[in-house]
């Protein structure tokens, strides 16, 4: 039988009491408990340091998805349809046109090309978006 948290108020205050007990402990005084209880202090440190640890991991790889998410989610609306929805074709024509005038971008394709790939067309998306972006090209592709 589950119970939601809002009906079950008195949990919340004792739990609340055991963290002010323990904390109110001296370390020593909790070492002595945990040896009482059979356990190894170090055994059990290592364990909760290990829980919270992942704990963390995972929050911080769940909140990398959510920014992720947002990002995408946000380029994905600044973009105007028109120069994500053009054909590869045009867009590698677009992007060799900035290549010509850009050394830093001719050099990232080259480098791309080098690997036996090419960019990938998100990558051509990314920075054809940069370029929108920036004021560079219009919604066609078109240099301003």
């Amino acid at each position: 039988m589950t119970r939601k948290a809002e009906d079950m108020p008195h949990l919340f205050h004792l739990s609340d009491a055991l963290v002010d007990d323990l904390m109110a402990l001296s370390d020593e005084d909790l070492l002595a408990e945990v040896r009482e209880s059979g356990a190894d202090p170090e055994t059990v440190a290592r364990q909760l340091r290990e829980q919270i640890e992942a704990r963390i991991a995972s929050d911080n790889r769940a909140r990398l998805e959510r920014a992720r998410g947002e990002m995408y989610a946000a380029r994905a609306a600044r973009a105007s349809p028109g120069v994500v929805n053009l054909p590869l074709a045009r867009k590698q024509e677009v992007l060799g046109q900035f290549a010509a005038n850009d050394g830093s971008l001719r050099q990232r394709l080259t480098m791309a090309a080098r690997k036996g790939d090419g960019a990938s067309e998100r990558e051509i998306d990314d920075i054809l978006r940069d370029l929108l972006d920036l004021g560079a090209i219009d919604d066609e592709g078109n240099a301003r």
